[in-house]
């Protein structure tokens, strides 16, 4: 196994710990609220921060963005963590 499998399968049997749920709260959380910030960037050529940022509507939408990268990037993260993790695991019971 090279360093930077072993580095992963490391890192990655103390994230498995905490659990899926633990993972796509904070991954995806974070995932979907930077997409937001991102996103408004564009806006703020026109507009105020507080016009883009601090109204009803960017709330409803970052709400939205923050619970689509809960469900969406955080359990696929997860899902292609944990193929990574199996492979790392298969190989290293292959070898003799």
């Amino acid at each position: 196994m090279n360093d930077s499998d072993k580095r992963f399968k490391e890192r990655w049997d103390s994230i498995r710990n905490g659990g899926r749920i633990r993972y796509a709260l904070v991954h995806g959380a974070g995932f979907g609220f930077a997409v937001f910030v991102i996103i408004n960037l564009w806006y703020l050529n026109d507009k105020s921060f507080s016009e883009v940022y601090l109204n009803q509507r960017a709330f409803e939408q970052m709400l939205t963005m923050v619970f689509a990268g809960i469900l969406g990037y955080g359990t696929i993260k997860w899902w292609m963590n944990e193929k990574i993790y199996r492979k790392i695991e298969n190989n290293e019971n292959k070898k003799p």
